[in-house]
This record gives C-alpha cells, structure tokens and sequence, in this order.
C-alpha cells in the first residue's frame, strides 16, 4: 500500500493530522555560563530553564560557586538566590566580590533529607526565586524525576548537586556535568548527559577567583607559559608574590646581610 502524503489529503483531513515532530520544541535560550566554550555545548547556549542541572564533584563544598557565580550574577535583583542544605555557609563578602548581593542570597539549612526535598519542591512549584542551588547527597532516581516535573514549571535556573559516586545511577535530569578541579584554576568539565549527540571529551574552563585576578602573577593564570623572572632596575618597585605550590621559583632573594666589622686586636701591655 502506498504511503500517503498529507499535501495529496484533502485540506479538511490535512488539518486534523497530527504529526510527531509537534512534540519537538526548539531550546530555550539559556543563562549564559560565563565560558563560550561551554555555552557552545549546551542546546540553548547557556544554563537551561524549566529543568534540572544535575552537577556531580568528587568533594562538595569546594567548585559550586566557581562554576554558578558568572551565570548568578545575571539573575534578577527582585528575586532571591536560594542556597538549600549547602555543605558550608556562604560567604557572604566572597560572593559579594563575585558579583552576587549579600542581600540577594538566601540560606536554608535543613538536617533532614526529606525537609530538603519537601522545600526544594515548594520552591519550585512556587517560582519565587531567580535560581535555586540544593545538595542534595542521598537523592534517589525517583525523587530526581519528581523533581524535574515540578522544575519544568519554574523560570530560573536550578542545581543539583551529588557526589561524584552518582554518575552511574540513572538520572531524569536533562543536563548532567562532572566537574573537577584542575591546576593552575581552572575547572575540568565532563558533559555526561545533555539534550543532543553524546559530547566526548572535557572542557578546561580558567577560573581564577576575581579576588585574585589583580594580584595574581600572569605566570599562574591558566593558559600561560611561565617566563624567566627579570630582576626590577630600581628597589623602588613594589610587587605582591604569591607562593608556589611546587617550588621556590619566583620568591624575592634574601637581602645579603652587611660586613661584619672586625674587632681591633686587643694591645699584650700591661698597664
């Protein structure tokens, strides 16, 4: 039997045909990250809305606002920034130097898993934040596509973040990352799961802290290729040194210390 083609239907019957492809939605744009080589990756060019971003890391407490602070920092000033169950109270003036208001963010401290995930999804059906940051360690599969649903009707940004330990348990989440830490500051970035062909490989993202983009030697920022120290013509140059992690190279040299004055011999008479 042949196939049918709907523009040989007539018009009536062309009208009422329902096709599969009505399901498929173009991404929506999505908060830029900060990185275009990460933006470059995801389907909306950015941190995507109205779904999960399940982020894994070998230790918590340590990359979270590293990775987050640059796509936070464009959030909404009317809506809050909520932190659920972090590992470490936020710091306050170390965010405020990344660009997030102190008066913006919102911590909520819960002891029990199940508190949690019962405020996580109040606060997404509610849609009264720009973005929500959970840690959510002992969450189980189901729980995370619960989660997810209720997401799909929330307009910011959403983290989820698990122990590395997770990356093989399944995951409703539509955008999974494995993020690490790498020398000289950077990140090192694993997408494990997006919306589109599987992404083989890692992305290397600098991320040097703005507190230190002023006094950090240029031999430390990722990407360079550490030169040979020059000696200042002049003692009136004022420099700041960091230490480094692996050698002595680059610290000032101990002043040489003055003469030491001898001693007249003592005259052998008596007087």
């Amino acid at each position: 039997m042949p196939l049918l083609d709907a523009l040989s239907l007539p018009p009536t019957v062309a009208a009422q045909l329902w096709r599969g492809d009505h399901l498929v939605r173009a991404p929506m744009a999505g908060v830029p990250t900060g990185w275009d080589a990460l933006d470059a990756q995801l389907p909306g060019k950015g941190w995507p809305s109205q779904c999960l971003t399940e982020v894994l890391q070998p230790q918590a407490g340590t990359l979270e606002w590293r990775l987050t602070g640059k796509a936070l920092q464009q959030c909404p000033p009317h809506k809050p920034v909520i932190a659920l169950g972090p590992p470490l109270p936020p710091h306050a003036s170390g965010l405020a130097q990344s660009g997030l208001a102190p008066g913006q963010l919102v911590w909520i401290h819960g002891s029990r898993p199940q508190d949690q995930l019962w405020a996580l999804e109040q606060l997404l059906r509610a849609n009264a934040a720009a973005a929500l940051l959970a840690w959510l360690p002992q969450v189980q599969p189901e729980q995370i596509r619960r989660l997810q649903i209720s997401a799909q009707q929330f307009e910011g940004l959403v983290f989820v973040f698990r122990p590395e330990s997770s990356r093989h348990q399944a995951s409703a989440a539509p955008l999974r990352l494995l993020v690490r830490s790498s020398q000289p500051w950077s990140l090192q970035l694993e997408l494990l799961k997006r919306r589109g062909p599987v992404y083989e490989g890692t992305l290397e993202l600098p991320a040097v802290p703005p507190s230190l983009q002023a006094v950090l030697p240029a031999r430390l920022w990722p990407g360079t290729v550490p030169q040979p120290a020059t000696l200042p013509s002049t003692t009136s140059t004022r420099a700041i040194l960091l230490p480094d992690h692996d050698s002595d190279l680059g610290r000032p040299a101990a002043p040489t210390p003055p003469p030491r004055r001898q001693r007249a011999p003592q005259s052998s008479l008596q007087h």
